[in-house]
């Protein structure tokens, strides 16, 4: 029953990658609450010899095209100027969007400017609503994993039940 729940499920796992940014406090509200939210951010690789930005995961909550097309109206709009080039390289082998950068360009300072203008960091909002018996109710992780547990063994034992009763009949 006081089993710490951090400890087992430690952070949100989502299928695009990309870095949590992770804040205890949020996690915390997120596990007992069920509502919350956190910030995911972009990984990103820094090629010297190409002298370009490789961004490989992006955030759950965006696709390559509204980073792509956010990143071409903050050019246009002269909010960034380190960058010469940005492409689409998605292929077999993964993800992955380029950036070519002018020379002498600080590409941690460009990335931080990013993350602030474009969808390479956003928030993912949690809300865990859930229909128990037939009413919305909003659960922590506690909750959720309680009332999962009463409702399939409700079901192995209306199953019981079921098999009992067609053995009566033969």
């Amino acid at each position: 029953e006081d089993v710490a729940i951090k400890e087992y499920l430690k952070a949100p796992d989502l299928s695009s990658g990309g870095q949590l940014i992770y804040v205890d406090k949020d996690i915390h509200d997120i596990y007992n609450t069920g509502r919350g939210g956190f910030k995911l951010r972009a990984k990103y690789k820094y090629d010297k010899e190409n002298n370009c930005i490789e961004v490989y995961e992006i955030p759950y909550t965006t696709t390559i095209e509204s980073i792509i097309d956010s990143v071409i109206d903050n050019i246009k709009d002269g909010k960034i100027k380190d960058i010469t080039d940005v492409r689409d390289e998605t292929d077999l082998h993964g993800l992955r969007i380029t950036l070519d950068l002018k020379r002498n360009t600080d590409y941690e300072a460009l990335m931080n400017k990013l993350f602030k203008l474009t969808p390479l960091q956003d928030t993912f909002s949690c809300n865990f609503n859930l229909l128990i018996n037939g009413k919305p109710k909003v659960m922590g992780v506690r909750e959720i994993l309680k009332e999962w547990s009463l409702f399939r063994i409700d079901c192995i034992k209306k199953q019981t039940l079921y098999d009992i009763a067609k053995k009566k009949d033969k």
